[in-house]
């Protein structure tokens, strides 16, 4: 295997699919990633999972995510793929990818939604209001690898430090309580709100990273894929 070549799936069921890809694609002509070859793919089947190095789970509706997942045995397959010991493959869940990715989910609705699981967290829907109580705001960054400035498309609307990022929550899910001393707290809102966080191969962001100008998260994501699928270099 070639550690400057890697396949990146996006789940293209709903959400802002398009938006992670357009990022994806830009970023291997960033200085830091410009001899990375980033190879995309648009998932849409569960044969499609056993090639890939790492997945973006993007938002949406969580509900009509879980109706998908349950079809053609795709939520089997990704259980399975993820726990792979022997070739274990990122995933980045955003928004709803994060309740996907929770090992416990409070407040679902009637039949519950699909959980993969994984993530030793407590979480809950729509914690920060419904649609029309969307908002940005600074996300205090608490993994120094996050700190270091990327390229970004335009400028943040307000003025950040150095250890904050740009935010944007919709619908946002609300990690309540993290569950074991091996998930990492990534990033922080109006002070102890856990909005990201890290278990081994499994990253969680309850913000959409993909509709911002600032691509840390993205290049965060594929630095975690290359530190797990070639831990040599």
């Amino acid at each position: 295997m070639d550690s400057n070549t890697i396949t990146v799936g996006v789940l293209c069921i709903q959400g802002a699919f398009i938006e992670h890809i357009h990022k994806l694609t830009t970023l291997s002509s960033t200085d830091k990633h410009r001899d990375l070859t980033i190879t995309i793919v648009e998932v849409r089947e569960p044969g499609q999972l056993s090639d890939l190095d790492g997945l973006i789970i993007p938002g949406g509706e969580s509900t009509t995510l879980s109706v998908f997942l349950r079809k053609n045995e795709f939520e089997q397959t990704l259980k399975a793929w993820i726990s792979d010991k022997q070739r274990p493959g990122v995933v980045w869940g955003t928004c709803a990818g994060l309740i996907i990715l929770a090992d416990d989910v409070v407040g679902q609705k009637l039949g519950g939604q699909v959980t993969i699981g994984g993530l030793n967290i407590q979480c809950t829907r729509n914690m920060y209001g419904r649609q029309n109580k969307s908002f940005e705001s600074a996300i205090k960054l608490h993994h120094p690898p996050l700190h270091a400035a990327q390229p970004t498309s335009a400028p943040p609307p307000f003025p950040l430090a150095d250890d904050e990022c740009h935010g944007i929550f919709i619908r946002a899910p609300g990690i309540l309580k993290v569950n074991s001393p091996d998930v990492k707290v990534l990033a922080s809102v109006n002070d102890d709100n856990i909005v990201a966080v890290q278990q081994d191969h499994l990253i969680a962001t309850s913000f959409h990273p993909e509709l911002t100008s600032d691509f840390r998260w993205h290049s965060y994501f594929v630095d975690q894929i290359k530190q797990h699928r070639y831990p040599q270099y």
